[in-house]
């Protein structure tokens, strides 16, 4: 027998997929960095990747999970300023997006910019990166470990719910 749908669990569908669709990917950019650190040549393939994934799947689906996660506070009739842990959450995922879309997004603009206006081809053997590149890229990388670090907080406060629950009672 197939289970009716409710609201709650269409918002709840869309807010996990969202979450995991859109943030899921970017745990995996440290893994990516490092490979490009060893081939260097494929830097500016990288920046590109990390760049096209943010426009067009994160920000994006990042609306998302916020819409759904609204969707989920109605349905649920979460009472919202006496939910201290949710509201910790909400501010967090703000700021984490506002920081990926006004601080990230344009320094992987910038750093694609230089990428593009670099000679074709692997650098030199011994060559480093000119600074602007270096300091571009560990911008973004800080700013990805941030990031991630706000994902899995927010996730964890998702899990937990501190304060919601009594344990032993």
């Amino acid at each position: 027998m197939i289970a009716a749908w409710s609201w709650t669990t269409f918002w709840l569908v869309v807010h996990l997929l969202g979450v995991l669709l859109a943030f899921g990917p970017t745990f995996a950019y440290p893994f990516m960095g490092a490979l490009v650190a060893k081939h260097p040549e494929h830097a500016r393939y990288f920046v590109e990747v990390t760049e096209v994934v943010a426009k067009r799947m994160t920000l994006p689906l990042g609306v998302l999970v916020a819409l759904s996660g609204t969707g989920l506070i109605f349905t649920l009739h979460i009472p919202l300023w006496s939910t201290p842990w949710l509201i910790v959450a909400i501010v967090l995922y703000a700021a984490a997006y506002s920081y990926g879309l006004f601080v990230q997004l344009p320094t992987e603009g910038k750093l694609m910019k230089l990428m593009l206006a670099m000679p074709p081809g692997p650098p030199p053997p011994g060559a480093s990166p000119p600074p602007e590149v270096t300091a571009l890229s560990n911008r973004l990388r800080y700013g990805g470990m941030y990031l991630s670090g706000s994902v899995v907080a927010i996730a964890l406060l998702m899990i937990v719910q501190p304060g919601r629950h009594v344990f032993g009672a």
